[in-house]
């Protein structure tokens, strides 16, 4: 029998107060709340933080948000759950989140991924926002998200490869091409913080700056490439050059610790080639 819902959280030296909070959010709304965390060196901290209805499962190095999620939804599989929602550490779900996503579940069919409208505390509205109460989209980021566990079964999971970032979207896009939908909900949205963001004007333009460190900014520029690659996507492998460019220049342009960084970016982009090459 299908069990209700229940929720994901990838921890990796987490703010516990900022944790606590996202716990607190969505602990009245789910049937259990599972805690994966990546190797943190907060980890009696967020050992504390463990009863009945909350279960932490420990992993002693970082081995990426794609095996924590997949840990993750390995315990839906033994435990008859059929959806799971993801979140971020820092993600802040409002008091009726659950029941306002629950409202579209079964008016579709065929759905992968039910996903909201997701706000940054910094820079607003990030993504896509139907215009009508509902839209098919391309894309989702992995918090705040509603993930069929058949359907995450059926096309073998998260990429672990990819370690982190751009995890959710070639996921995705795997989704959409076994026939399933990545459905976004208007009226659902979900507070989140997108690393250290804010707005800079670049010419005519308003440009985001992430203000990543170097460390993300590797996978970032490693997957821009890999990910394109793996699946054939010719346009998008220009594309995810260009973004690397742009990466490169909003670094130098406004960012601090810009050697290091793109240092990176470099690396990560020859590596993304190089990780394509090996057999999928």
């Amino acid at each position: 029998m299908d069990k209700g819902v229940y929720a994901g959280i990838v921890t990796y030296n987490p703010k516990i107060e900022r944790l606590i909070e996202n716990i607190n959010s969505i602990y009245p709304q789910v049937d259990k709340v599972i805690v994966y965390d990546n190797g943190s060196e907060n980890i009696e901290d967020i050992k504390l933080l463990k009863n009945s209805r909350i279960t932490i499962l420990i992993g002693k190095v970082n081995r990426g948000i794609a095996y924590a999620l997949n840990r993750l939804m390995e315990y839906g599989v033994s435990n008859g759950y059929k959806w799971m929602l993801s979140l971020d550490q820092d993600s802040v779900c409002d008091a009726k989140y659950v029941n306002n996503m629950l409202i579209y579940f079964g008016c579709i069919e065929d759905v992968g991924i039910y996903a909201p409208v997701i706000v940054d505390r910094k820079i607003g509205v990030i993504g896509h926002c139907p215009n009508k109460k509902f839209a098919c989209v391309n894309t989702c980021i992995t918090s705040g998200a509603f993930v069929n566990i058949e359907v995450w079964k059926n096309i073998n999971g998260y990429d672990e490869k990819m370690f982190i970032d751009s995890v959710d979207f070639e996921f995705c896009y795997r989704v959409r091409k076994a026939g399933y939908k990545v459905v976004q909900i208007r009226d659902v949205t979900l507070l989140h913080e997108l690393g250290n963001s804010h707005k800079e004007h670049f010419l005519f333009w308003r440009v985001t700056v992430k203000g990543h460190s170097a460390f993300r900014k590797y996978y970032i520029a490693r997957n821009n490439i890999y990910y394109p690659l793996k699946h054939r996507l010719w346009l998008n492998i220009v594309k995810g050059n260009i973004r690397n460019i742009c990466l490169l220049v909003l670094v130098i342009l406004y960012e601090s610790e810009k050697k290091e960084k793109c240092k990176s970016i470099l690396r990560g982009w020859k590596d993304g080639y190089k990780l394509s090459i090996v057999k999928n």
